[in-house]
């Protein structure tokens, strides 16, 4: 008997649209963010923005999460 594999779950990677940098993932219909030991997940339908934590970026990046088209990435 070989081990059970866990199903591979969607993950979109989210990066600053200047410098490319990893921001969050979205993952099971859901916005997860992390930096150092700071997790948050969100649900739901949302508009989040956030600014890239570079110090010499800076930049903006806007999202929004609907359940009927996924996400949107106006500013990328």
């Amino acid at each position: 008997m070989g081990a059970r594999v866990p199903e591979h779950r969607h993950e979109t990677d989210v990066r600053c649209h200047e410098c490319g940098i990893l921001l969050a993932r979205i993952r099971d219909g859901g916005l997860c963010i992390r930096r150092g030991d700071l997790q948050t997940t969100v649900t739901g339908e949302f508009q989040a923005s956030i600014v890239c934590y570079r110090p010499r970026c800076r930049a903006l990046t806007v999202l929004r999460l609907t359940r009927d088209r996924g996400t949107n990435n106006p500013k990328a």
